[in-house]
């Protein structure tokens, strides 16, 4: 499989459970709640998780950033499966080739193998 179906990463807000217009107050308030509920001795992955969200949100400026990746549309993926190819080769083509790469002496009958159709 090309694209892999890995889940979605959970924005910072979802992270640390408020809502997008959350004000600074209300941000911080949510991060010492979750850190005292996720310590980082007892659990340090999530609390990096919670770290990090609240690192892209503690700042108003930091937050205008995260507010506009997250309203940005995602990227549209080329369909691959659309595309079907014709790999084979034909006598036809090896001539042509043939005399393309001045090996014009060569044959297509006695010099390469054919099979019987």
């Amino acid at each position: 499989m090309l694209f892999s179906k890995k889940p979605l990463a959970a924005t910072p807000y979802q992270i640390l459970g408020i809502a997008p217009n959350a004000d600074m107050a209300e941000i911080k308030r949510a991060y010492f709640k979750l850190v005292r509920e996720f310590p980082p001795e007892e659990q340090p992955e999530k609390f990096k998780e919670i770290r990090k969200a609240y690192e892209q949100l503690k700042s108003p400026e930091q937050k205008a950033l995260v507010d506009m990746f997250l309203l940005q549309k995602p990227p549209v993926l080329p369909d691959l499966t659309k595309g079907r190819y014709d790999l084979t080769v034909h006598p036809e083509d090896m001539s042509r080739l043939a005399l393309e790469f001045k090996l014009a002496e060569l044959t297509v009958e006695k010099d390469f193998y054919t099979p019987e159709t």
